[in-house]
């Protein structure tokens, strides 16, 4: 599958269009709709409740969000819906309401995090099952790259994205077999997405082609972007609005 155009033509708002202030804070239902008005494309994490509801929220706990601790995939939906997301009064919003509210407006594109050892393919199943009645441009990514490839055969009509970077949390044997990508000789993604601040590297660069191209994450002023721009095809933002993408 070859990547879509728009991946690489336009900035995309990482987690949505947040702001600092807290109104609309990342991975929100405000910080999406923010950018839907906007007309820009935007970025979003997706993982899997305790009964296997897809829900949309990046850490493995809920504490830096809701200022309640708990694991995702230890929390029924029934529990998880009574959070709410610091500063905007929000819970936290399910995959299908966020296709549903879009509803191709503009481009998506969907990180898959699993997080732990847990071989269950259910979250990818999930992504999948929603993906394929969803009539708009998406694509998906994923840090693992067992997911990548369970991606690639599920969803054979999107484009497919092997996240990586510096790793820190992965430990430093994981890290550094991360940080190669070795998998991509397997998986073959369509697209990669790495680490702004890792950037320049050697293994981007001999993956990186005219059929796999990079996207950087995160700049976060102008100057960033500019490099985001000289090193990488495109690129994901956060804390300010690219000219491009006002």
């Amino acid at each position: 599958m070859t990547a879509p155009a728009w991946l690489t033509s336009e900035p995309i708002a990482h987690r949505g269009l947040h702001d600092e202030d807290g109104a609309a804070p990342e991975n929100s239902s405000a910080a999406f709709a923010r950018a839907v008005a906007a007309g820009v494309p935007f970025e979003f994490d997706v993982q899997l409740t305790a009964d296997g509801v897809p829900v949309v929220l990046h850490d493995a706990d809920t504490a830096r969000m809701t200022g309640r601790p708990g694991l995702v995939r230890e929390l029924t939906w029934a529990r998880l819906r009574r959070l709410r997301i610091a500063g905007s009064g929000e819970p936290v919003p399910r995959l299908d309401e966020v296709l549903a509210a879009v509803n191709g407006a503009v481009p998506l594109v969907i990180d898959v995090r699993r997080w732990g050892l847990d071989a269950s393919a259910a979250l990818e199943r999930a992504v999948a099952d929603r993906l394929r009645g969803y009539a708009g441009a998406a694509v998906v990514q994923s840090f693992d790259p067992l997911a990548v490839r369970r991606l690639r055969r599920l969803l054979p009509d999107r484009a497919t994205g092997q996240a990586s970077g510096s790793l820190p949390s992965a430990g430093p044997l994981k890290a550094a077999l991360g940080r190669m990508m070795l998998t991509n000789a397997v998986v073959r993604p369509d697209f990669l997405t790495y680490e702004l601040a890792a950037l320049p590297d050697r293994f981007v660069t001999f993956w990186r082609g005219p059929r796999c191209p990079v996207l950087a994450y995160t700049a976060h002023s102008p100057a960033e972007a500019a490099r985001a721009a000289r090193l990488a095809d495109g690129y994901f933002f956060a804390g300010f609005v690219p000219v491009s993408a006002a």
